[in-house]
């Protein structure tokens, strides 16, 4: 008994002696930035930097304030900022990291990633977002009542869960990019009005450069080709009518179909959906047979254009490496870039089911 008694004071001295180690960081005391973003200068040959910081209101919705700055280095805008700040800035709160559009195509934006990859109170979930022009006009606005971070961090989660962009964050980004046999790929935003701003697109990067944007609508078919499970809406015409159909549930598998090169993979998809709404009348059984034989030709038709779009540029968002080498071991990744990728053959095959109707009837 007595030796336990020690040995617990002896563990709380330690905590003690611990717990005076560890630098106090008063958050009253920090500029606690949620959004950060990075453009090009005219010249090209400067970096501007912008920083968003919520300054919180008793019964008000929290200021946007914005500090920028411009350097040649990301490491000297920080510093620069600093001088523009009371009090120390601090990045663990950071949700949003956002880059022109012309500096990712120019520049690209490795360089300017690379510190937060390093930094341990960066979060894995931060979302990472090309601006379809300049990051500071765009976190000059006012979104929603919790902040611009929050409202462009939340708008990029819901369009992933009930819309069309596929699964992004900073860990998918690295995650991706680390990978020798995937591409990675962030949304593309746009700022519509002062207060309000939408998500355009996707964006694709080959060697740290923005090579490609594709549309929400087709980002619809990138998603059941690069997510295992996913959802959105895509809007059908059939017969002079117009039916849009929420995707509720699809599953992706990939088959190996030729182990050798030239490699062929099947990309197998079954998409479970509802008919949301039609212009027509009544949805007899026979339409549902025509929408789904014609919703299957589409996604294959635009899946297939997609896959010879990312051949023809060399990337590869929807992994067909990281597929061929997680089946065939003797997979060479130093002879899939040259050689391998450009005589892939991919083959779609689709079962779509839409068994249920929602606001028709």
């Amino acid at each position: 008994m007595r030796k336990k008694v020690i040995n617990l004071i002896f563990l709380f001295c330690s905590c003690l002696v611990l717990t005076g180690c560890v630098e106090s960081r008063i958050l009253d005391e920090l500029t606690m930035v949620t959004a950060m973003g990075f453009d090009i200068n005219e010249n090209g040959d400067k970096i501007i930097g912008t920083i968003n910081v919520p300054i919180f209101q008793k019964d008000e919705p929290p200021r946007n304030r914005i500090i920028t700055a411009q350097a040649e280095l990301q490491k000297s805008i920080l510093q620069i900022m600093q001088e523009s700040s009371a009090n120390q800035i601090a990045m663990g709160s950071l949700e949003v990291l956002l880059f022109g559009k012309e500096l990712t195509k120019k520049m690209g934006i490795l360089d300017l990633i690379d510190p937060f990859t390093r930094d341990p109170t960066i979060g894995t979930a931060m979302k990472l977002a090309v601006v379809d022009g300049e990051v500071k006009d765009l976190l000059n606005g006012n979104y929603g009542v919790r902040g611009n971070a929050f409202f462009i961090s939340n708008s990029i989660d819901t369009a992933v869960e009930h819309g069309n962009l596929p699964m992004t964050n900073f860990h998918r980004f690295l995650t991706d990019f680390y990978s020798h046999g995937k591409s990675p790929y962030v949304p593309i935003i746009r700022k519509e009005s002062e207060k309000e701003l939408e998500i355009i697109g996707v964006g694709f990067f080959r060697y740290g450069k923005l090579v490609h944007q594709i549309s929400m609508e087709e980002a619809f078919f990138f998603k059941l080709l690069a997510d295992k499970y996913s959802s959105g809406w895509h809007d059908i015409e059939i017969d002079g009518q117009k039916a849009a159909i929420q995707n509720i549930l699809s599953k992706r598998e990939f088959h190996l179909t030729e182990a050798s090169p030239p490699y062929e993979v099947t990309v197998k998809i079954d998409l479970h959906g509802v008919i949301n709404e039609y212009t027509g009348d009544v949805v007899k059984d026979k339409t549902f047979k025509k929408l789904e034989k014609k919703f299957e030709e589409e996604i294959n038709k635009r899946g297939l254009e997609l896959v010879n779009k990312f051949k023809e540029l060399d990337i590869d968002p929807i992994g067909f490496g990281r597929v061929i080498k997680s089946k065939n071991r003797d997979f060479d990744y130093d002879k899939w870039r040259d050689e391998y990728y450009e005589d892939l053959k991919v083959k779609i095959d689709v079962n779509v089911d839409i068994n249920e109707i929602g606001i028709v009837e």
